[in-house]
C-alpha cells in the first residue's frame, strides 16, 4: 500500500512540475513580445506620395512611454531627410508591431 502512495505522490508532484514550467513559458512568451520595443507610425501628406513612415525604437518598451516621446520624435523624423521636407503628420501612433506585419 505504501509503494502505491509513494508511486501516486511522483506522478502528481511530476505533474504539477509540469503544468509550472508550462505556465512560466507562457507568461514568458507573452511578455516578450511586448517588451522587445514600440512602433511609432505616421501618416503623411506631401508632395512625394509617401504617406506613411514608421520607425522602431528598442528603449521604448510600453506604448505609455512611446506616446510620451512621440511629439519629440515627430519633430526629429521632419527636421531628418527620412520623409520629403513638405510632409505634414495627419495622424500618428504607438504600435508593438510594424505595420506590414498587422500593426
Amino acid at each position: 500500500m505504501r509503494k502505491d502512495q509513494n508511486h501516486t505522490f511522483r506522478a502528481t508532484t511530476k505533474i504539477i512540475a509540469l503544468l509550472a514550467a508550462l505556465g512560466l513559458l507562457l507568461m514568458l512568451g507573452c511578455s516578450v513580445k511586448d517588451g522587445d520595443g514600440t512602433v511609432l507610425i505616421l501618416e503623411l501628406d506631401n508632395s512625394k506620395n509617401v504617406h506613411q513612415y514608421w520607425v522602431f525604437n528598442p528603449y521604448n518598451r510600453t506604448l505609455e512611454s512611446c506616446n510620451e516621446t512621440a511629439k519629440q520624435a515627430i519633430a526629429q523624423i521632419l527636421a531628418s531627410n527620412a520623409v520629403p521636407k513638405d510632409s505634414k503628420v495627419k495622424s500618428w501612433r504607438c504600435s508593438f508591431t510594424p505595420p506590414e506585419n498587422g500593426g
